[in-house]
């Protein structure tokens, strides 16, 4: 299904007017534009790529449909499961039976039910870090992590050094660095423990976090995730313009004039649904405020690399296996059960972010393939070592992105300069799913961020 929109390869420029301009046809950028259309706004959304959905994006490949960006749907995303059956898509469970298995500090514990068992010699130094974790999440305004009493104590560290200073089993702390990487893309070293905590606390928890059963790992859209985007823009055409990368935004008393190349156009507001590191590619007049300026440049995007496995059968249900792997030791792989009823081959997904991110891409390919098959063939036996199909899916590479999944703050970031992520400037609004207060990172976070963009805008 291709939306009707027309390319900026047109061969004349032309200038056009509209309401609001909207800066981006991902999640969070449709979601607005359906939301203001619906108040009879006129919206006009630019796209620097060939395709809308940003951090969705779905293709055709060998077995069905593959989601080679986000996917999940988790089971309190009400926003984004409201806006999928609105739009007529239909979802699948991805919670599959059996164990999952962690490999850590050279063992390998299976996970029945994804509960880690009592006896694990690791299990209670895990679940009391996670506690402080989580109660320091809930002292936290989410709407304005930064004036927490000891926001700038807790920004001053980072995730790594603060689990240094907890006398807990070894594997415990490797486990929670492990999540940092696999859940933002980023380091422990690289993370302010403000922002992890802040960001536990928006997604409702470690455990809802990292779960597939009831968590946010729970489903999957039914022929993909950008579907959302898609349909949307089908209703909206022509109203979408893809290929046309925004260069500058220009404010005066009237309203705002987005620039594309040689092409302008002008409209009473703006907003951007893009990562703030992805902004910096814009001209502003004039010039925004310093302290968006500095959050533009200090909140970089995650690095992670989404790697797909698929075969002719799912043998590790037959074994008893769920598919998931918590992979701390050999490829700082987070892998899942990736199969929908539709497909006519079995998936595994992997996700490698991060340090492990870091190391996975100091090998070549054919090397990191043997890798991570070797890992799969150890743990479900020998059909793994040969897939129908494999691909890699660097978000790093990503032209008009530069990273995933989502933006990460590195100390300093979130106490000093957080309060401009959300707020306006003027005739200037921001969306994307790093602006929403709930799961940003996810699908669900977009569509809140868009949502609240359109309800802010008075014109």
């Amino acid at each position: 299904m291709t939306p009707a929109t027309t390319s900026s390869n047109d061969p004349q420029p032309f200038s056009e007017s509209a309401d609001i301009v909207i800066v981006g046809a991902g999640i969070s950028g449709m979601s607005a534009a359906w939301s203001l259309q619906r108040q009879g706004k006129r919206v006009l959304v630019l796209e620097a790529r060939e395709r809308v959905g940003g951090r969705t994006w779905t293709a055709d490949a060998p077995g069905g449909p593959i989601d080679y960006g986000g996917m999940f749907i988790g089971e309190t995303h009400h926003r984004l499961i409201a806006l999928g059956r609105e739009l007529g898509l239909e979802m699948t469970p991805a919670v599959k039976p059996g164990s999952g298995i962690f490999l850590i500090g050279g063992e390998v514990v299976e996970i029945p039910e994804e509960e880690l068992p009592d006896d694990t010699e690791f299990a209670t130094d895990y679940r009391a870090l996670a506690e402080e974790l989580e109660t320091l999440g809930r002292e936290i305004d989410l709407a304005a992590p930064w004036e927490h009493p000891r926001a700038a104590e807790l920004d001053a560290m980072t995730v790594h050094s603060w689990l240094e200073g907890r006398s807990a089993h070894p594997s415990a702390r490797a486990l929670q660095r492990f999540a940092v990487n696999a859940v933002l893309g980023a380091d422990s070293s690289e993370v302010s423990l403000l922002y992890w905590v802040y960001y536990i606390a928006q997604c409702e928890g470690l455990g809802m976090l990292l779960a597939t059963r009831g968590g946010a790992q729970n489903a999957w859209w039914i022929g993909g995730a950008d579907q959302i985007s898609r349909r949307i823009a089908e209703q909206l055409s022509p109203r979408v313009r893809l290929s046309a990368p925004v260069d500058g935004i220009r404010v005066d008393d009237l309203g705002v004039t987005v620039t594309s190349g040689d092409r302008s156009f002008r409209a009473e507001h703006v907003i951007i649904a893009a990562p703030p590191a992805a902004v910096q590619g814009i001209h502003f007049e004039p010039p925004l405020p310093l302290d968006r300026r500095e959050l533009n440049k200090r909140a970089p995007l995650g690095r992670m690399v989404k790697v797909q496995v698929r075969y002719r059968e799912a043998f590790w249900l037959r074994n008893g296996y769920s598919g998931a792997i918590t992979d701390c030791d050999e490829t700082g792989a987070f892998v899942f059960d990736g199969t929908k009823p539709q497909d006519s081959l079995a998936a595994l997904i992997g996700f490698i972010g991060g340090a492990a991110y870091d190391e996975w891409f100091s090998r070549p390919e054919h090397e990191r393939r043997t890798r991570l098959l070797g890992v799969l063939e150890r743990l479900f036996g020998p059909e793994a070592a040969t897939p129908e199909y494999y691909h890699e899916t660097d978000w790093g590479t990503e032209e008009w992105t530069g990273g995933g999944p989502v933006t990460f703050m590195p100390p300093g970031v979130l106490s000093e300069r957080g309060a401009a992520l959300r707020e306006s400037i003027g005739r200037i609004h921001f969306a994307g799913t790093e602006a929403s207060p709930q799961w940003s990172g996810y699908m669900e976070g977009g569509i809140r961020a868009g949502e609240a963009a359109a309800r802010g805008l008075s014109i």
